[in-house]
């Protein structure tokens, strides 16, 4: 087999060892944090999740009080157009 510690491209091929093994430690690090930044997405999108449904609920219950509020005025009103004055 061919030996590249001993031709005059040793110091070539020491180089391109030494670029392989930057280009896989730039990748490595690429993997790692892409793997952070979707965790981070999908927490987020979570949290959006939760919001909404937070939203969704407060927007059920003012309108469940707005209801009742509107029933109990027109109680009131119906109540005070119908008391004779005294």
């Amino acid at each position: 087999m061919f030996d590249t510690t001993k031709t005059p491209f040793a110091p070539f091929f020491a180089a391109w060892d030494g670029q392989l093994a930057r280009v896989e430690a730039y990748w490595t690090q690429v993997a790692e944090l892409e793997t952070k930044a979707l965790a981070q997405a999908k927490s987020s999108v979570d949290e959006q999740a939760r919001l909404a449904h937070e939203a969704l609920a407060f927007a059920g219950n003012l309108s469940t009080e707005l209801r009742k509020s509107s029933i109990e005025m027109a109680k009131r009103t119906a109540e005070m157009m119908t008391t004779p004055l005294a």
